[in-house]
């Protein structure tokens, strides 16, 4: 419980603003290394596959802040914008390498490969709804939107995170260790809500009934 309570007091001194920096770091120094060419013998890729999964990262990362902060009482809730607009900061960036340094802005191209290849099908509808719930995660929307509306309206992080972790796995084309992590790591996060939510079910009927 001491451990519990320096944690959630020291995220609560935590300033929004270096969070923002901690996270921004590696993306400059891929970009970095990428216009230095300091990623290998195929930087392009070695860069999209880097700052992609780091966006993975971030997203599985903010999915995590509800059952932490249920299961052991560690608050991080403060952070979880920070986190959520960072991941689309690098899932940006994963796009943007493939759309202009991969694909030399053909649109030709890039739109058979969305209809040809389904791990581009994956990620592009998982960023174009990132897109949408990073310009609507602001006060203003919550305002606009009604606290009730705009929660439900965020809930499809659940599916950005789906289609982003068969992104992963059908990338890779075989049955690799590292994206099934992933996936078992996101299925036991959303199975943790689907159960929390019958619970809340079944204690709502329950309640009406007496």
């Amino acid at each position: 419980m001491a451990v519990t309570k320096v944690i959630n007091s020291l995220m609560r001194k935590l300033p929004n603003w270096v969070v923002y920096i901690i996270l921004v770091l590696p993306a400059v120094y891929l970009t970095f290394a990428l216009l230095g060419n300091q990623l290998g013998p195929d930087p392009i890729r070695t860069y999209q596959h880097k700052v992609g999964e780091f966006g993975l990262k971030l997203i599985i990362i903010g999915l995590f802040i509800t059952p932490l902060r249920d299961l052991f009482n560690i608050n991080f809730f403060k952070h979880r914008r920070c986190i959520g607009l960072m991941a689309f900061l690098y899932v940006c960036l994963h796009f943007l390498s493939y759309l202009v340094l991969d694909q030399s802005l053909n649109f030709n191209e890039v739109w058979k490969d969305i209809v040809k290849r389904p791990y581009i099908t994956f990620g592009m509808i998982s960023a174009g709804i990132m897109l949408f719930l990073s310009l609507t995660s602001n006060n203003l929307s919550v305002k606009i939107l009604g606290p009730i509306y705009w929660k439900r309206l965020h809930q499809l992080v659940y599916l950005v995170s789906l289609g982003a972790v068969t992104h992963f796995l059908l990338l890779t084309k075989t049955w690799q260790i590292e994206p099934m992590i992933y996936f078992i790591i996101l299925i036991g996060l959303l199975g943790y809500r689907a159960l929390k939510a019958y619970q809340k079910r079944i204690l709502n009927k329950k309640s009406n009934i007496s």
